[in-house]
């Protein structure tokens, strides 16, 4: 693989020096710092600085991610003086919004806030393939030799510049002329991709600046550093510059005459001056303490110095412009009409300043322009000399706006590519290159997605990847382009005049067949702008940005749109390969689903939706989000969530829609774990098999991860004995079911009648206690636990009431019928019978009839003469009785009985020991065999028909039994169906057992069993009672039975620890919290939140010392909650308790980790009203400096609440009025503090509100807001008097409106 003098690219691990000895590494790519993908070479993140030093700034990434980055002197700004002077001023919670990560060395994550290569993120090159020659490329330099200069881009992608290319002068030393981290613009001379070679060029004739971007941060960060000088003083704001605008005449007193000029001081700023040099006097004498008049020309906002002009060509000027409004507005839309971006103009040096130019433009009324001295590469250059007075010519490269400090921002001549100046020319040229002309133009640079062209005498323009086919389907369109070539182009556009130097790009050209065809005449053949897109169209375009979730697509020049990753693919290899197989400048076509007009973006999505939908209007928004969802259609799918037992899946199918996956349409086999092949944020392939819509407009949607849905599903190992098959059809409908058919589900739910089983998603089966094995089952929920898999065979169907029966059992009984006679034909009506009660419930009684294998029912109308209110006290489980027959029903094998005692009058019948005379009870039901068909509750119901209407004057139950046919099978109970407990499937068909059989110390040990099982079911029972009245356990077993059943829920866990309180028992109390937090999901963390709260609040009443307790206790919960809320937890609870102190320097603590949370700052706003404190207004004073600027309206409006709600009503006032001056329109805020003052109920104070807010001058629609609020506030308070008045003022602002 290696072999001797090979040339290898490596990696320095390790060097000694002592030893001479240096450790290397083929492995090029350093250890990650961090395993965040947001934080790599080349992205953008923000920083939140926590320390400094004279060389370095030390951050926290992306504010709470723990992560750390340095930032460099030298990558502090692109001006080195400007550095320098920020590094000195930056403190601890000072926030950089845009940093660039330049590189990952080991732990350390180098970053930079150079503004030249934040705004150039996307065109930096992360690695060789992507640099083509001859462009330029913005970089730093990172080392200097002899020989050369290293320029290093993003990562270690280094590029080296010989000495020969990097600057014009051979005779001069590079470290004269560069500095390591200086900033420079690199031209690409050659790239050999195989041994990864970068060949640079750093002359300035190559790679001068085509904008003012250079100058334009040096005013960004001149303003930056200002403000932080404030920060130091009394104030960070300032509001001293808006009274020195530029042009402006400001009235000054001469303070001092010096040998290079005057110095004015200012009557109402002491510590601003202004200067005026000699050459701005204008030849007019000046003596101390004397008043004048002078123009503005420049503000130092570092040094607070403004540069001031006597002359009457400024001061005229500015007196014209402000005679009257009129003619200002005159001026400035001539002023804009005359400017233009890219435009030369010869220009006046008035001022020459340290690393600028102050000009004047004469031709334009002698506007103030500003040129930089100096550029990236010539920094450390002697710069050319200038003289007062002096002609020099510029290009206008930025009109004024906020990104350029309200600043004309100019590039000279000598800094830029050299242009014509003359005027005439410049003229006639300028008219020829009108929209729709003909032209050549050159390319200058390539780049993925425009083509940068020159043309003419110093125009510039772009031709974007949409402009040069006409449908935008070639997958390279640039592929065959080269720098250098001439292209016969079209101009569709000229650059907006409003955009700042960033954005500019001149002309607009195109390239596409159909517009270059045509004589050239302008605006022939040009297409229409109209934003004209439909629902469902078909578009095609280019990729120009991909992040983990979304692609955005250039369509047009000024139309984008939104690719979803879930509507991208719906393969899960697809999906997980989002980001590499979108690369930016891919072609892709999809259809639209939703258009903004406004923002002139669109949502795409790759399979065409519903033709359903495409007539849908801008109201039903959302609806069109899913129209393209169908039914029986495959989507692509994210896994949101797992939900716990047999919840299945929550899947994400789109932004904000959601689908349900159910726990059978997991797999395609059946397989007794299904959900262990997936995980959260896995991407699955699904199929939409119902979509539904809430009456509030929620869409449900249903999804099967089963790849053929309607195919039959392998039993795998779970095989029923007795030769059934191999595989089970899915069954959809329950029509598709017929009994002695084979099924198969998980178990649902468990209780000690049976178990319910999911057959599909719609379907659920019951299986009775007595149907789930032929073997006896002591504890159902430990043999059957939910989601089991099991198998069975189906017993009977009710497609009306939807109720489906199976059984589990494979023995031969449930194949063949019993051999013998029915016993229901030795039992006639009339008949005296003796039994056992063997199940009590509400309705009745269930007894087994003596030496038979039959049980009847007896009614609870049938069970005395008397009424009997609780059954439970009056019978007994396994009570001996004696019944009459009263109905029997030989073809449904059902016997009904009663125990009246009018039954047995004229019958002598002696009861048996034990038997209970007080009650005699008369029912109608089933008989049931030992293998009895089942029935539904319907069909049962509709046999209690008997002849004992003249008991119950009515008929019995018919229609109740009616209603409850249609009742879902979850809400069945089981015992209404249920013919046969564990004693009836034990002992199939009793035999008959005399008294002569039996000796005495046999009964004697029956009758023990019985007792003991009847004290059993005595506190069983007991037990369930509590747990239907929902009372709280009352011994330890009963409460681990609770938590075993919701081990996730916190609730249970704080019940048992206050038990173990309530007991005194502290450590065993510790010892549950502890345990319930190793028990609880770590999914589950607002449950574990509530478990280390009730922990603290533990300690910080039984702990000792309770203050070190509680401590130790914090520490522990922070490493496993969110932060913050953990802190407010503790702080809630000291305040709750009143230890103030704790609380206060808790707060301290908490403030200094979360100063940009609103809720702490309110948290602590809270304490103080409560405790009638007068420290709120420093706490607002430290909320506002920390909070961020958009949290600033939410605190001071919570805050203002609280004060007129706990506290004091006039600091509340104070609040409001001093939102309302800076948000005057905001009518939220007017409403708020208007409720405010009408609950304390100060009338002259409401009114006095009320009359400045009608006196705004706001859209029609928010004063009618608050006329209408002014009249509903008399109506109820005031008088006709007041209500016409109001009534009268809202119509004449109404009539003045529409005047």
């Amino acid at each position: 693989m290696y072999h001797v003098e090979q040339v290898v690219k490596c990696r320095v691990v390790k060097c000694i020096p002592s030893s001479h000895r240096i450790s290397l590494s083929f492995n090029i790519t350093p250890t990650r710092a961090s395993e965040d993908e947001n934080v790599k070479p080349g992205s953008l993140v923000s920083g939140l600085v926590v320390r400094t030093t004279p060389e370095t700034v030390i951050v926290d990434i992306n504010a709470s991610s723990g992560m750390k980055g340095t930032i460099s002197l030298e990558h502090l700004a692109d001006n080195q003086g400007l550095a320098a002077s920020l590094i000195s001023l930056i403190k601890p919670g000072h926030h950089f919004d845009e940093l660039l990560v330049l590189d990952i060395e080991g732990n350390n994550i180098v970053l930079t806030a150079k503004y030249s290569l934040v705004n150039s993120t996307q065109q930096l090159p992360i690695d060789v393939s992507q640099l083509s020659c001859h462009s330029v490329v913005h970089g730093y330099i990172c080392n200097i030799i002899e020989t050369g200069c290293f320029v290093r881009f993003i990562g270690r992608l280094t590029g080296f510049a010989p000495k020969s290319k990097a600057i014009d002068d051979r005779r001069s030393d590079l470290s004269e002329v560069f500095y390591v981290g200086q900033s420079v613009r690199s031209n690409i001379v050659d790239v050999s991709s195989d041994v990864g070679r970068i060949t640079l060029s750093l002359k300035q004739s190559l790679c001068c600046s085509t904008d003012a971007a250079f100058i334009q941060e040096y005013f960004l960060l001149e303003e930056k550093i200002a403000k932080l000088q404030g920060l130091d003083r009394e104030g960070s704001e300032l509001r001293w510059v808006d009274a020195f605008s530029i042009c402006n005449i400001i009235e000054g007193k001469v303070h001092e005459i010096k040998d290079h000029g005057v110095v004015i001081s200012f009557e109402e700023y002491n510590d601003v001056f202004g200067f005026i040099s000699h050459h701005q006097l204008a030849g007019t004498s000046m003596k101390k303490n004397s008043a004048i008049q002078a123009a503005v020309l420049d503000v130092s906002k570092i040094d607070r110095v403004v540069d001031l002009s006597l002359k009457p060509e400024f001061i005229n000027r500015s007196k014209k412009e402000s005679s009257t409004i009129k003619a200002l507005k005159k001026k400035r839309k001539r002023e804009q009409k005359d400017l233009e971006v890219n435009q030369i103009v010869n220009a006046i040096v008035e001022i020459v300043k340290e690393n600028y130019l102050v000009l004047s433009v004469p031709d334009y009324n002698f506007t103030i322009g500003y040129a930089s001295l100096t550029d990236y590469n010539t920094q450390k250059l002697p710069h050319k000399q200038f003289t007062h007075g002096q002609s020099v010519s510029a290009t206008v490269m930025a009109l004024p706006a906020p990104a350029t400090c309200g600043k004309l921002l100019l590039l000279l001549k000598h800094l830029g590519d050299g242009v014509d100046t003359s005027s005439s020319k410049r003229a006639r040229k300028k008219s020829s290159y009108d929209v729709g002309s003909l032209i050549q133009a050159e390319i200058t640079e390539i780049k993925p997605l425009e083509l940068k062209v020159k043309f003419g005498s110093g125009f510039y323009g772009r031709i974007h990847i949409t402009e040069v086919t006409d449908d935008n389907s070639a997958e390279s369109p640039f592929s065959d382009y080269r720098i250098g070539q001439t292209l016969a182009s079209r101009i569709v556009s000229k650059g907006s005049k409003t955009k700042n130097i960033k954005g500019g790009h001149g002309c607009e050209l195109s390239i596409k067949p159909s517009l270059l065809k045509g004589s050239g005449e302008p605006d022939e053949g040009l297409p229409s702008e109209e934003f004209n897109y439909t629902y469902g169209q078909r578009v095609s375009g280019y990729v120009y940005k991909v992040d983990s979730d979304w692609a955005w697509l250039t369509i047009s020049r000024d139309v984008n749109a939104q690719l979803y990753i879930l509507d991208s693919s719906c393969e899960p290899c697809e999906l997980a390969e989002f980001q590499n197989r979108l690369r930016v400048g891919k072609a892709l076509s999809g259809h639209i689903i939703t258009v903004n007009k406004e923002k002139k973006l669109l949502r795409l999505v790759m399979q065409a939706p519903a033709d359903a939908c495409g007539e849908l209007d801008e109201k039903n928004y959302d609806r069109r989000l899913t129209c393209h969802l169908v039914e029986g259609s495959t989507v692509g799918g994210r896994i949101s969530k797992i939900l716990p037992g047999i919840g299945g899946l929550l899947v994400q199918i789109d932004q904000h829609q959601y689908g349900k996956v159910h726990f059978t349409e997991l797999t395609d086999s059946w397989v007794s774990n299904p959900l262990s092949c997936y995980q959260e944020g896995q991407f699955v392939k699904c199929k939409v098999l119902e979509i539904t819509r809430g009456v509030m407009g929620v869409v449900h949607v249903d999804l099967s991860l089963r790849s053929a849905p309607d195919a039959s599903r392998d039993l795998g190992s779970s095989e029923l004995n007795g030769g059934m098959h191999t595989s089970i059809q899915h069954v959809d409908k329950i029509t598709d079911l017929h009994p002695d058919m084979v099924v198969q589900g998980y178990v649902k739910n468990v209780s000690s009648k049976g178990c319910f089983i999911m057959l599909s998603r719609k379907i659920d089966a019951r299986i009775l206690i007595s149907k789930l094995s032929d073997n006896f089952v002591e504890n159902p929920e430990n043999e059957f636990p939910i989601g089991k898999l099991v198998v069975g065979k189906v017993l009977s169907v009710e497609p009306l009431s939807k109720r489906v029966e199976v059984t589990l059992r494979t023995s031969s009984a449930l194949k063949e019928p019993k051999s013998g006679n029915n016993p229901v034909d030795h039992i006639s009506v009339g008949d005296i019978i003796s039994g056992r009660i063997k199940r009590i419930q509400p309705y009745g009684l269930f007894i087994s009839i003596d030496h038979t294998n039959a049980v009847g029912l007896c009614h609870v109308s049938e069970l005395s003469d008397d009424h009997i209110e609780d059954l439970e006290t009056q019978f007994k489980a396994g009570e001996k009785v004696t019944a009459k027959v009263l109905t029997v029903d030989k073809e449904r094998n059902r016997i009904s009985l009663g125990l009246k005692k009018s039954y047995f009058k004229d019958e002598e019948v002696q009861a048996s020991p034990g038997q209970s005379h007080d009650s005699a009870i008369g029912i109608n039901d089933t008989i049931m065999l030992d293998e009895p068909t089942v029935t539904s509750q319907r069909n049962s119901a509709s046999m209690e028909i008997t002849n004992n209407e003249s008991d119950n004057g009515h008929q019995p139950i018919l229609a109740d039994a009616e209603s409850r046919a249609l009742v879902p099978p979850l809400e069945v109970p089981l015992d209404d169906m249920e013919t046969s407990d564990i004693e009836g499937d034990v002992g199939q068909t009793l035999v008959p057992v005399t008294n002569a059989d039996t000796t005495a110390g046999e009964k004697k040990k029956r009758g023990a069993k019985r007792k003991a099982r009847e004290e059993r079911e005595q506190e069983i029972r007991a037990a369930e009672e509590r747990q239907l009245e929902k009372d709280v356990p009352r011994n330890t077993d009963e409460f681990e039975k609770l938590i075993k059943s919701s081990p996730n829920n916190s609730y249970p866990w704080i019940k048992y620890m206050a038990f173990m309180l309530s007991l005194a028992d502290i450590e065993k109390a510790r010892s549950i919290a502890e345990l319930a937090l190793k028990r609880i999901s770590s999914q589950e963390e607002s449950e574990k939140l509530n478990i280390w709260v009730a922990y603290l609040n533990l300690e910080n009443e039984y702990g000792n010392p309770p203050e070190e307790a509680v401590k130790k206790i914090f520490v522990r919960a922070l490493q496993h909650c969110d932060s913050k809320k953990v802190h407010l937890a503790l702080l809630e609870m000291y305040e709750r308790t009143e230890q103030h102190k704790l609380a206060d320097e808790l707060f301290g603590t908490t403030v200094r980790k979360h100063c940009n949370s609103c809720k702490v700052w309110l948290r602590r706003i809270q304490s103080l009203v409560d405790r009638k404190s007068d420290g709120v207004q420093p706490v607002v004073n430290d909320a506002l400096k920390r909070l961020p600027q958009h949290k600033h309206i939410k605190f001071l409006s919570k805050t203002a609440i609280l004060e007129f709600k706990c506290g004091v009503p006039d600091r509340g006032r104070t609040l409001f009025e001093s939102i309302l001056r800076q948000h005057p329109k905001r009518t939220d805020l007017w409403s708020i503090y208007l409720d405010q003052e009408i609950k304390l109920g100060e009338a002259d104070m409401i009114r006095a509100l009320f009359e400045r807010a009608i006196s705004l001058s706001l859209p029609l629609k928010k004063m009618k807001f608050l006329f209408n609020k002014y009249l509903a506030y008399e109506k109820s308070t005031g008088d006709e008097k007041r209500i016409e008045s109001v009534k009268a003022k809202a119509i004449e602002y109404a009539e003045n409106n529409l005047a």
